[in-house]
């Protein structure tokens, strides 16, 4: 029986380093990507950074990159829910499902965000990353996400977005505020 458990976090760490530093952003992003779904692909990797069983957390960080300032953080969610649109500030995100799937939605703009606190969002796109893929959202790009129960999915970020200022939209109410996350707003 092999003790082979795949790519690892340290692996995925460093080959996202020399993409940032061979490629730059946003041209790597893509190619960070592939990593993670590498990643995703290792079946000890929950167990092997939260412990066994799994437990379920909103968010733990497994790894950082102080280089590069690349966050790799697992998101286990017992019960279903959804996000609101969002982005993350100044920082890129990309989202790998580990498992089960999440519906995910990028939303585009149609105001020219002239008016303090109106936006109007539609649909851009949506689909759903299964198992094993990840999905890319550069700076700026508004998305939501929608998981059911016993989800678990990583979130790789460049920089810390639990310590930046972020946009949260309401599309029924056509509103936008500023959510400073290192006060907790969400």
């Amino acid at each position: 029986m092999s003790t082979e458990t795949g790519y690892t976090l340290d692996q995925f760490l460093a080959d996202t380093r020399a993409t940032i530093k061979t490629k730059g952003i946003p041209s790597g992003l893509a190619e960070i990507r592939d990593h993670l779904e590498r990643l995703l692909h290792n079946p000890e990797l929950l167990k092997k950074h939260l412990g066994d069983p799994v437990p379920y957390r909103e968010r733990t960080t497994i790894g950082h990159d102080p280089e590069t300032d690349v966050h790799v953080l697992v998101h286990g969610r017992e019960k279903g829910g959804k996000s609101a649109p969002h982005d993350h500030g100044p920082c890129w995100v990309i989202y790998g499902n580990y498992k089960n799937p999440t519906r995910m939605r990028r939303w585009r703009r149609l105001d020219d965000g002239s008016k303090a606190g109106h936006a109007e969002l539609e649909v851009q796109r949506e689909f759903l990353n299964e198992p094993g893929h990840a999905a890319v959202f550069a700076v700026g790009d508004i998305h939501s996400i929608e998981y059911g129960d016993d989800t678990f999915f990583l979130r790789v970020t460049g920089g810390d977005v639990e310590s930046k200022k972020t946009l949260r939209f309401d599309v029924d109410k056509k509103t936008v505020h500023v959510a400073d996350r290192a006060l907790g707003q969400r």
